[in-house]
């Protein structure tokens, strides 16, 4: 998994609901105070404004009170008129420092033990030098006794008291509190549209809690999702699997994982369609869960693989419930044919990575052959080390061709009839700076599997060409040299076209290369490879097939590929059981051949008695350590070209 890919799955599971719920408390907590912020100052806004405009009626009176102060005249008969002709004073009064009643007209003086001031300041103190609006009742009593004045105003009678100047005494006078329809709807829709505003609010922030919530789950469930058989992924088996196994070094636990493979998945789809195929997976995945116990865990890994994480007490019991499963497992769809391949890690005691040991189990996946019928199999460092040794070669593949480590070495052809040198085979042998000397064997499987082969083809047609064009250039007899070439080119249409282009940049003669086909390049696209044989033929190339007789088909792809050259398979001449049916058979394919026009190549060849025997056939050439091993350039050329 890439590092981008990794640490966008580790930021979806650590996802955390909370910061976002402390983010939408906050939200709340803001607009909440908003609105009790807005729907305050609206009212005293009203209040203050309604302050103001009783503050006016009041100077009015404390107008009045001066001039008669200032003139000598009396203040009651002013006071009275006020009183009688201003609407707006129901009483005044005038009390000395100790709030004693001096003078008093209209309703009775302000009792001030009772009186509650509205226009406290902050502190919650009455301040004497600050005119204040007083009233008789408690705070929550002013709603329940306000007045109505026919449906269009309410009322409650207050007290504006101020202190006069350069004097000890306050002027007293009541008024009342209008609060008209209009503004009590104005004030109870600001009520109304702050309370609305937040359960709004509220319900949003409540809608993307959920929300959230639900993202952060739809989420993790993708993530935890196979897209094949919509149940659980390698992701998550890793991630609970991760937690089984930490536990279990408290809870003395023994856990094994399993790869449970379906075996020739590609050829089930070949035959029954894709969309069967995955219909089949999710089938199985819905049996192994339900062989699961408790801290157990099982999940889709890749293809036809699943993957388990399994409970023992000894490990025989745990091989038998694996039998039991796979036995349900092939029951799944009666009537249709479904192998499986088990691979087994022991888990140890001391923790490992988790996805450390998924990729063991893999690797004992991998070892077990496709064509074994529901095999188990255990892992061990061997096959770790294969692995490893694997990867190391495909590694150094590109490097090693580039330093040219790969070396050709050949391996004499000798005519039956005068048992003279005649020809070669090249055969590629590696010369690691590490490794040593690696064997074919070693290698080509590889590179066949991973496509290198067509590489080193290519690198051995140019180490020949080039070897034979040294040879002319030198003056000697140019020996024919025949070159495997790998199944996987003769899928190539411009096969014909790109070998010409690898000899002729070294002037050699097409009919001294020699081209080797395995039968097995038969069973690819059929037209492709007659089409390539027939061009290469028509270059000037010979075109032999490899192995002849290892196959199923051998007389079928005779009758369709135009070929100049049959290598009879060593394993005609090894063995000594039934060997007089070998030579009758060796004997009528070597007939077959020459009706054909083609001459015949026996390799392997090892003792006297059978050089005789295909001389006496009439076999071509014969290669094979009777005659010669396969040896390096410089000492075939010795071979060769030693007296000259």
């Amino acid at each position: 998994m890439s590092k981008s890919k990794e640490k966008k799955i580790e930021r979806i599971k650590n996802q955390k609901i909370w910061p976002f719920v402390v983010m939408i408390v906050v939200t709340i907590l803001v607009s909440v105070g908003m609105s009790v912020a807005i729907l305050v100052l609206s009212i005293r806004s009203l209040l203050v404004n309604k302050a103001e405009s009783m503050y006016l009626v009041f100077q009015e009176v404390e107008n009045a009170y001066f001039e008669c102060q200032n003139s000598g005249e009396d203040f009651s008969a002013v006071a009275e008129m006020i009183y009688y002709y201003t609407p707006d004073v129901k009483g005044i009064c005038v009390v000395d420092e100790n709030n004693e009643l001096l003078q008093q007209y209209g309703d009775s003086a302000p009792d001030f033990q009772q009186l509650i001031n509205l226009n406290e300041d902050d502190s919650g103190e009455y301040d004497p030098q600050k005119p204040s609006l007083w009233t008789d009742m408690k705070i929550e009593e002013i709603g329940k006794e306000t007045q109505l004045l026919s449906g269009e105003a309410a009322l409650v009678y207050c007290w504006y008291v101020d202190s006069l100047p350069d004097s000890t005494q306050k002027l007293c006078v009541k008024m009342p509190f209008m609060l008209y329809e209009y503004e009590t709807m104005s004030c109870v829709t600001s009520i109304l549209v702050c309370l609305a505003f937040m359960v709004l609010v509220l319900a949003w922030n409540i809608y993307m809690i959920v929300r959230a919530v639900r993202e952060r789950r739809r989420e993790k469930d993708i993530l935890y999702t196979s897209t094949v058989t919509g149940g659980r992924n390698i992701q998550y088996f890793k991630d609970q699997a991760g937690e089984l196994l930490m536990e279990s070094q408290h809870n003395q636990l023994n856990y094994a994982i399993l790869s449970i493979r379906l075996e020739k998945y590609n050829n089930f789809c070949s035959c029954y369609g894709n969309k069967e195929g995955e219909e089949v997976l999710e089938d199985l995945f819905e049996e192994i869960q339900k062989h699961l116990k408790n801290k157990e865990v099982a999940a889709h890994s890749s293809k036809a693989d699943f993957v388990l994480l399994l409970k023992y007490g000894k490990q025989e019991n745990l091989i038998h419930r694996i039998e039991r499963i796979i036995d349900t497992l092939k029951k799944v769809r009666p009537g249709q044919k479904l192998n499986f391949g088990v691979g087994i890690y022991w888990v140890p005691k001391e923790y490992e990575d988790i996805g450390t040991m998924c990729n063991y189990v893999e690797v004992v996946q991998e070892a077990i052959p496709e064509d074994i019928e529901d095999h188990i199999k255990f892992f061990d460092e061997s096959m770790l080390a294969n692995q490893q040794w694997v990867r190391k070669l495909e590694e150094d593949m590109e490097q090693a061709l580039d330093n040219r480590e790969f070396k050709v070495y050949l391996q004499p052809k000798y005519s039956t009839k005068d048992e003279k040198l005649s020809g070669a085979e090249a055969l590629v042998r590696w010369i690691h700076p590490t490794e040593g000397f690696i064997f074919p064997n070693k290698f080509i499987p590889i590179f066949e599997q991973n496509g290198s082969i067509l590489q080193l083809d290519d690198y051995m047609i140019s180490e020949c060409a080039k070897l034979q064009a040294q040879w002319l250039y030198e003056g000697k007899k140019i020996v024919p040299i025949s070159v495997n070439v790998s199944r996987a080119h003769f899928t190539k249409e411009d096969l014909a076209e790109h070998i010409c282009q690898l000899v002729d940049q070294y002037n050699v003669p097409h009919n001294m290369i020699e081209l080797e086909l395995t039968e097995s390049a038969f069973f690819d696209d059929k037209e492709i490879l007659i089409n390539t044989v027939k061009k290469l033929r028509n270059y000037g190339f010979e075109v032999s097939m490899d192995d002849f007789g290892a196959g199923y088909s051998s007389l079928n792809s005779l009758k369709e590929l135009p070929l100049d050259v049959l290598k009879l398979d060593a394993e005609f001449f090894r063995g000594e059981e039934d060997k007089e049916r070998g030579n009758l058979i060796v004997g009528e394919t070597i007939s077959l051949a020459q009706k054909l026009d083609m001459r015949i190549v026996a390799e392997g060849i090892e003792t006297r008695e059978q050089v005789d025997f295909l001389a006496e056939k009439n076999c071509d050439l014969i290669q094979g350590y009777f005659f010669a091993k396969p040896m390096s350039v410089e000492e075939f050329e010795k071979l060769v070209y030693g007296e000259e």
